[in-house]
């Protein structure tokens, strides 16, 4: 899900005699930051939550009164149907054409290879792969046909999210035929659109979709008064603190990072490239809190299949399939696989779910791991940075998981990318000694820097047209940094080898 949200770019000229005292010199005071900056910012990400948790707490209750009323599926897909157009028509301005050929282009796929390709468990190329390449093949040819780069970016997020929709679909047809018998057009059309993630995610399967909002009167019959007052009050701390969190984060890209940052910024350019890095994720943060604003404020009560029990917590369980990010695990990560996995939750799950368990079988671990990254790279358009990111990612995750591994063999040390139980009997150097809180301290500074270094290719604010036409280079803040990072790769690859 990856959503561009810029900044003004000034360019300022002096003289070269007074750059010591101009570098720390910021180039607008707190009082024109908040003005010019953090107002817009706040004005425009109110309006914009505002119509997501609205337009989803109406379908909320919309369902849960015509499930008392008429207990049938259908009427779930028509009111998944009309509020997703209904918030795609409040906060899209572009894209529609893409989102509707795209899905149903793929319907018709699909449904072809339902119609003539008989029992696909003994076939080595299944529909869920036709649909797969279909679906990719799709998306790039609408990124290339689209009249601007910055109109692309609009709805890449939007076009993600329906291509993991209906692949999770072909996908569960293929191991589960049971699932072909609950979907048709219409429930098609009601999961696809379903208002509490069609337009930022997260993903969630079909079987999740008709769980979370297809309850029965039965089940929430009996439900005493203070509980339902309990339930309301800590659906609204939830909504409230997933909102809340998601304007700050955007605040803190837009604004506070060139506030704080931008002067020193200005003369240590891995200042600079971790500002540039640090805005990149905190944008990040953003859209995945707000994804997930939206998908609690659809769901006003636990309902059937929930993962997440409100009555026990006010706070959403790390379990709960409505949690999308852990920004304290990306920020303050044990190694690359915590990263990876706590950057998109549901993402992860998704790519390890569909895409690694069904090639892990044929091609083995090797080759799965790198079609995963290849799919998770093409999902995300034509965006080279993040295709060389993502690649760069793929092997300091391997080096990682592989030197820390021989490490803990050689050593009997708990310093695996994973932590080991408390009472770890496996390891001689259990986690609370010297030697292991050493290595795990150094692979910990090894892998913030990574974070610094592998987020800077973003670009976190927009260039002037002169500035752009003159750096055509991806790599260029890379090779700012000497490409410090990938020798270091090589590095840890080689003694990886030796040891």
């Amino acid at each position: 899900m990856d959503y561009d949200y810029y900044d003004d770019y000034y360019e300022e000229y002096y003289d070269q005699s007074d750059a010591p005292r101009r570098a720390f010199q910021r180039e607008m005071s707190l009082e024109e930051t908040i003005e010019s900056c953090v107002y817009p910012s706040f004005q425009f990400a109110l309006e914009y939550t505002l119509s997501f948790v609205v337009i989803n707490a109406l379908f909320s209750v919309a369902v849960r009164l015509i499930n008392r009323k008429l207990p049938s599926q259908r009427y779930l897909h028509w009111l998944s149907c009309f509020f997703g157009a209904v918030l795609m028509y409040r906060v899209m301005d572009y894209g529609y054409f893409h989102f509707l050929q795209l899905a149903i282009s793929l319907y018709l796929v699909q449904w072809a290879l339902n119609r003539w390709v008989g029992d696909t468990r003994n076939r080595h190329i299944k529909p869920s792969f036709v649909v797969t390449f279909c679906g990719i093949v799709n998306l790039l040819l609408s990124e290339l046909l689209a009249p601007s780069p910055e109109s692309w970016n609009r709805v890449r997020g939007t076009q993600m999210i329906l291509l993991m929709k209906i692949l999770s679909l072909s996908f569960d047809i293929d191991d589960n035929g049971a699932t072909r018998n609950h979907l048709n057009l219409l429930a098609y059309a009601g999961y696809i659109l379903c208002p509490a993630n069609v337009i930022l995610g997260p993903w969630i399967s079909f079987s999740d979709y008709l769980a979370i909002w297809n309850s029965t009167p039965a089940e929430t019959k009996g439900v005493r008064a203070a509980s339902v007052g309990r339930q309301l009050a800590i659906y609204v701390f939830r909504v409230f603190t997933s909102a809340l969190l998601a304007i700050g984060f955007l605040l803190t890209s837009n604004c506070a990072i060139d506030y704080l940052l931008g002067p020193a910024g200005n003369s240590w350019k891995w200042i600079r490239a971790y500002s540039r890095a640090l805005s990149f994720r905190t944008s990040h943060y953003f859209v995945a809190y707000l994804s997930q604003c939206a998908m609690i404020a659809a769901t006003i009560e636990r309902n059937k299949g929930s993962t997440d029990d409100p009555r026990g917590s006010w706070m959403i369980p790390s379990t709960s399939i409505y949690r999308v990010t852990s920004p304290m695990a990306v920020e303050f990560p044990r190694s690359m696989v915590q990263i990876v996995t706590a950057w998109n939750i549901p993402m992860h799950h998704w790519l390890k779910r569909y895409i690694f368990r069904s090639t892990k079988r044929s091609l083995g671990t090797a080759m799965a791991i790198a079609v995963t990254y290849l799919v998770s790279s093409l999902l995300h358009g034509l965006h080279y940075r993040l295709w060389v990111t993502l690649l760069s990612i793929g092997a300091w995750t391997y080096v990682e998981h592989e030197l820390r591994k021989k490490i803990a063999n050689i050593y009997s040390a708990c310093v695996l990318v994973g932590r080991c139980p408390t009472r770890c009997t496996a390891h001689t150097h259990r986690a609370g000694s010297l030697f292991s809180i050493v290595i795990n301290v150094l692979f910990f500074l090894l892998n913030v820097f990574n974070l610094i270094y592998l987020g800077c290719i973003f670009e976190p604010t927009e260039r002037l047209p002169e500035e752009s036409k003159r750096d055509l280079s991806i790599f260029a803040p890379w090779a700012e940094l000497h490409f410090v990072s990938h020798w270091a790769l090589a590095f840890a690859y080689l003694f990886f080898v030796i040891i």
